[in-house]
Parts: structure tokens; C-alpha cells; sequence
């Protein structure tokens, strides 16, 4: 026994020892590539700056910023070149990633390595930005249109160019990292402090940083910041975390357009396991309020914690996604700090959990009276108390059938006995239980109502109708003898008790998901005379009659790397070179437009401060003669447009 028990000991050291120098290794290949991402950063701001005054926005761009200004609110001057500053910075920023595409890799967490599984490394980013990836989308307004918001469902990837590495304590920048230990820290944050609210930027059960997406400024672009984070295997029930949220909310905007904080945890097909969504809605209780005016309210929760459930994919690799919004309309803000991203429990998850146990049922009996129960767990969230509860039978995302309220409830546990008719006469595929719950609170403004639902944790569907198959299988040679390219009835067997096999299966291609696959409820047995031979491909498992045949192949042989999307993005930027002559200049009134080496098809006389005084566009010629008589004296500007596209611009004098 103690033999065995020291072999056991040092197993687990060697497998411990090789985890944390997987983990160190990590650790060093990620702190290279945020040095070189924070390098690119000094590239671009030195690229904006020395480009700045080489190119304008088109025309376009500037008068829909200007129009979408005065459409939200009154504006000032200044306020009105911040915002064409901001969106002439946005697209100098999408030309450099357009001419070094090679730069955005830098941006982008290398793939953690499998043997780590979901272990909690830099969950509180004390070892920096190691390990996540964070992108943030600039909406200028209204150039997106209204079509791309769609509060918790606005869509957001990773592109050529909104790859970002956050600052440090640097609240304006859209994603910045709070480090008590670095220059510029702030103990609350500055925006709540100026109204005497102090807020902590670091959540106390935390250490010294956290990351803070989205800063509290406004116009000209409604920012969408992500932080996003890949576990290579997920191996506990659940993702805890924490966050600290601010948002700005107009009580003129209607709820769809409001601000809002999303988190989502996505499986390795991108569907959604689990997700989050908190609208600025100053009827949730979940904040505080500050009424600055009647025309505008600022709402924060304070530090909590929130439970996401990845249960139903234990086992597999899977993606986390933190992303918080302006409004649509882009002058009210949100952002969020977050902090502890695994590795903590969240013993009262301020928005509830809600949790179905997993199901494989095959092949129930649809005339048995006898009724199958369907289980879970909840946690309502605090302060709220459970309202109503239902079971959904979904088939192809359809509902079937729906039972109203569970047959046993606790003050944590509930059980629906659902009995099997409910599935149909003649059932046949597979059906997924859903269950749906509302919780009520008492806020200030009355009663508020969250809603949580969960599907089951089982990885396939819960009940099966496929393949209803028989307890048992023999297979022999050579009647039952087949390669990995036969029909899937012959390739492809399972029985709810055991499956023997003596027979031979041969090579049909080197495809994987092509394999040959046995699987059954309690055994699998390959007795004298089975052969697999080289180069075929034989999968065998318990798992009984799922009817989901996956080829499996060990966890530990399949990486998973999310690549994010590449899009082609416009540049609205128009670039401003010099090539023409103005002839005579100064001139009190005719005056001679001369390209030597282009020829050009549009002109435009603008005063110093760019009101535009005539324009037009002319057949395409290398000379232009135009009068400025009735003009009052002083310096315009004349731009004409290539008839490749580009713009030139020279000064003209008037006397």
C-alpha cells in the first residue's frame, strides 16, 4: 500500500511540475507579444502624427458627423472638432493596419495550452494582459447608420484594425489596465468621485489590477469594447467573476438604444453556452443613480460578482467575451472595470443562477404513464424572489410542448415530471428541455423582473428518438468485415448494453471524422480476431444510443485557437498632395487653374475656415479658368480631384 501510494505521490508531482512549466512558458511567449503590441502602438501614434495633415476626411464622412451632432444634441465648436479629430484618428489608425498587416497578430492571445485546461491563470490579470485579447469597435456616427446597434445582440470581432492594447490607468482610452502600482493610479473612480461617490477601481478581493473597457466620453462614435479570453478545456461547472459597472442613461432614449454590459461564453462551433446582459435601465435596482439633470442620470452597480454556467460543456474548450456599449447614439456612455475572471466563487451571485441537471434519455416509451423527471437548481438574484417557472421541450429550436411549473420546488432545487406523450405519437430526433424563470424585486420605481434561462448541461440532446436501438451487438468476420468509408449504417454502431466485435476493418482514407465508430451504454469488447488495420481509422466508446457518432480523438491531441475575422474595412480618408498651379496668385479675379502631369474632373472653393463658395464637377481637362471678382479679399482654398481619385489643394490669395 505504501508502495502504491508513493508511485501515486510522485505522479502527481511530475504531472504538476510539467503543468507550471507549460504555465511559465505561456506566460513568457504572452509577455513578448504584448511588448511588441505596445511597440506597434508608439508606431501608430507616431504614423497618425506625422499623417495627420496628409489627408482629410471625405466630404461624406464630415457632413454626416456634423448632421449627427445636430441631431442629438447642441454642440460647440470645439466639441464639434473633437469629434472630426476623433474620426479622422479612427481611419489613420485603420490605414496602418492596412499597410502592416503583419502587426495585428501581436494583438491577438496566443492559444493556451491544453494540459492547463481551465485553471485560473492571470484570471485577475496580476500578470498583466497575458492571456486575453481586446478589440474595440469605434462606430463613428452616424456612418454605421442606426442598423448596427442592436443592444445585446450587436455583434463585435476582432478585425484588421480595432485590435487594441489597453493603456495603463488612462481613463480616456477605450480599454485601459488598473494597476495600483503603475503611474496614474486612481484609488475610485475619477467620474463618480467628482459627483462624491467613491467607487474603488479595484474590487477589494482582488489584487493590484483589473481591466476597465470603454472610457466615459462621447460624440462622434458609439465605442464597443471587448475583452476576450480562450480556455483550451473547460473543467468546472461554472465561471465566476467580478465587475463594477457606470452608465450614463437619457430618460429620452428609448431601452433598445440605452448602454449595456454583455458577457458570453461561447463553445468551440461559436454558439452561445451562457450569456449576461445588463441594459442602463434606472428601474433595475441592480444601481444606484445620480441624477446629474433632468436630461441626464449616471448609474453604477459597485463591485459584484456574476456566475456564468458552462456546465454543459465540461470537458471542451470554450471562449469568454466582456463587452460593454455607448449609446446608439454615442454621446452617453458605459464601461465596466472587471476583475477575478475564474479562480473565485461567487457564494450569491447578484443576478441569480439558474442550472438544469443533464439528461440522456433514449428512446423513452411514449405510452408509459410513468413520468421522466427533469431537475435543476437556482439562486434568485439578490433581493428577488422567484415569480414563475416553466419547462420548454424544444426540437430543431422549436417549442413542442410546455409545462407551467415544476411538480416540486424548494427554496433552491426544483423537479417537472414530464410525461413522455408530450414528445408525440411517433416521435422521431432529438429534443432539448429548456427552463425559463422570472424573478421579481421591489425597486424604488416599483417592481423590476429578471429573466434566466438554461438549457440542459448534456453535451448531445437530452432525448433521443435516432437510432432507437437494440441491448446488444455481435459483429464477426468476415460478413461484418468494412472499411472507413462504408454507408454510415455499417461504420457507425451503438447499443444501450454491449457491442462485441472479432471482425476486420480496413483503410478507406485518411479523413478522421470518417473513422469507424462503436459505442454503447456499459462495454465495448474487441475480442480474438478484431483488426483495425494501419491506416483505418476505429473510435471506440460508452456513451449508449446517442445517435451522435463523433469520431473522438484525445483532448490533448486538439488545440483550439479562436482566429478572429478579418474584414476588408473602408478608408474614408482622402489623401492631399500638392501637383497643380494657380496662375496668377494673389488674383482679383480671373484666375487660372494648371496641372502639368494629371488631368482632373472636379473643383471646390472653400474659405480658410471651410465653407465651401462654389463646386463643381467639370469634363476632365489639365486647365481651369475661374473668376473670384465678386469674392470678398482674403485666403481660399482650392481643391480639385484627380480623375484617379485624389485630392490636391493649393491656396489662393484674393485681392
Amino acid at each position: 500500500m505504501n508502495k502504491i501510494i508513493k508511485i501515486v505521490f510522485c505522479f502527481v508531482c511530475l504531472n504538476s511540475a510539467v503543468s507550471f512549466a507549460q504555465v511559465d512558458e505561456y506566460l513568457a511567449l504572452e509577455k513578448n507579444r504584448i511588448s511588441n503590441s505596445y511597440d506597434t502602438e508608439k508606431e501608430i501614434r507616431r504614423f497618425i502624427d506625422d499623417n495627420f495633415n496628409k489627408y482629410k476626411l471625405s466630404t461624406e464622412i464630415t457632413d454626416e458627423v456634423i448632421e449627427h451632432l445636430r441631431r442629438e444634441d447642441s454642440f460647440t465648436d470645439a466639441e464639434l472638432k473633437l469629434a472630426l479629430k476623433n474620426a479622422k484618428i479612427i481611419e489613420l489608425r485603420k490605414l496602418y493596419f492596412k499597410n502592416n498587416p503583419e502587426k495585428r497578430k501581436d494583438y491577438v492571445a496566443n492559444a493556451m495550452p491544453s494540459s492547463v485546461a481551465q485553471q485560473c491563470v492571470n484570471g485577475g490579470f496580476e500578470d498583466g494582459l497575458a492571456g486575453y485579447s481586446f478589440w474595440s469597435d469605434a462606430h463613428p456616427q452616424p456612418e454605421s447608420g442606426e442598423a448596427f446597434f442592436l443592444s445585446c445582440a450587436t455583434p463585435t470581432a476582432p478585425t484588421a484594425s480595432n485590435v487594441v492594447v489597453p493603456a495603463v490607468n488612462n481613463f480616456n482610452s477605450t480599454i485601459t489596465m488598473i494597476d495600483d502600482t503603475a503611474a496614474g493610479y486612481e484609488v475610485y473612480d475619477p467620474l463618480l468621485a467628482s459627483f462624491g461617490v467613491n467607487v474603488p477601481t479595484l474590487d477589494s478581493s482582488g489584487g493590484s489590477r483589473c481591466i476597465k473597457l470603454n472610457n466615459t466620453g462621447g460624440f462622434g462614435s458609439s465605442d464597443l469594447s471587448t475583452a476576450s479570453r480562450i480556455f483550451p478545456v473547460i473543467n468546472e461547472p461554472t465561471i465566476d467573476f467580478n465587475f463594477s459597472l457606470i452608465m450614463d442613461n437619457k430618460p429620452a432614449h428609448e431601452q433598445p438604444i440605452q448602454p449595456y454590459f454583455r458577457v458570453r461564453v461561447y463553445d468551440q462551433n461559436n454558439a452561445i453556452v451562457d450569456e449576461i446582459c445588463i441594459i442602463a435601465n434606472p428601474e433595475n435596482c441592480l444601481f444606484n443613480r445620480i441624477n446629474v439633470s433632468s436630461d441626464r442620470r449616471i448609474l453604477y452597480t459597485g463591485w459584484i460578482c456574476a456566475r456564468l454556467n458552462v456546465q454543459d460543456i465540461i470537458g471542451q474548450p470554450a471562449r469568454i467575451e466582456f463587452s460593454v456599449s455607448d449609446c446608439q447614439p454615442s454621446k452617453h456612455f458605459g464601461t465596466v472595470y472587471i476583475d477575478n475572471i475564474c479562480g473565485t466563487i461567487c457564494s450569491t451571485p447578484q443576478l441569480g443562477a439558474l442550472s438544469l441537471d443533464p439528461e440522456e434519455i433514449n428512446c423513452p416509451d411514449v405510452t408509459s404513464s410513468t413520468p421522466i423527471q427533469v431537475c435543476g437548481t437556482f439562486q434568485p438574484p439578490v433581493g428577488a424572489v422567484l415569480n414563475t417557472m416553466q419547462l420548454n421541450i424544444l426540437q430543431n429550436g422549436n417549442t413542442i410542448g410546455t409545462i407551467s411549473a415544476p411538480s416540486t420546488l424548494t427554496t433552491n432545487t426544483f423537479c417537472f415530471s414530464v410525461t413522455p406523450s408530450i414528445f408525440g405519437a411517433s416521435p422521431t430526433g432529438d429534443f432539448e428541455f429548456q427552463v425559463n424563470a422570472t424573478f421579481n424585486v421591489n425597486c424604488p420605481a416599483g417592481t423590476f423582473v429578471y429573466e434566466i434561462s438554461d438549457t440542459s448541461a448534456s453535451v448531445g440532446p437530452d432525448v433521443t428518438f435516432n437510432n432507437c436501438c437494440q441491448a446488444t451487438l455481435s459483429l464477426s468476420s468476415p460478413g461484418d468485415d468494412m472499411n472507413n468509408l462504408s454507408s454510415a449504417t455499417v461504420a457507425k454502431r451503438e447499443r444501450s448494453d454491449w457491442i462485441k466485435a472479432t471482425n476486420l476493418i480496413q483503410i478507406g482514407d485518411n479523413s478522421l471524422n470518417n473513422g469507424v465508430v462503436y459505442h454503447s451504454g456499459n462495454y465495448v469488447e474487441l475480442n480474438p480476431g478484431f483488426e483495425a488495420l494501419s491506416g483505418s481509422q476505429f473510435a471506440a466508446y460508452i456513451e449508449g444510443c446517442s445517435g451522435n457518432y463523433l469520431y473522438k480523438t484525445a483532448v490533448s491531441q486538439v488545440e483550439y485557437a479562436y482566429e478572429p475575422v478579418i474584414e476588408e474595412e473602408k478608408i474614408n480618408l482622402i489623401k492631399i498632395v500638392s501637383g497643380f498651379s494657380i496662375v496668377p496668385n494673389p488674383s482679383s479675379g480671373l484666375f487660372e487653374i494648371i496641372m502639368k502631369e494629371n488631368r482632373f474632373n472636379h473643383y471646390q472653393i472653400a474659405t480658410i475656415d471651410g465653407k465651401v463658395v462654389q463646386e463643381s464637377n467639370i469634363d476632365i481637362t489639365d486647365r481651369l479658368q475661374l473668376d473670384v471678382e465678386r469674392y470678398a479679399s482674403g485666403i481660399y482654398i482650392i481643391n480639385i480631384t484627380s480623375e484617379n481619385g485624389d485630392l490636391y489643394s493649393e491656396k489662393l490669395i484674393k485681392k
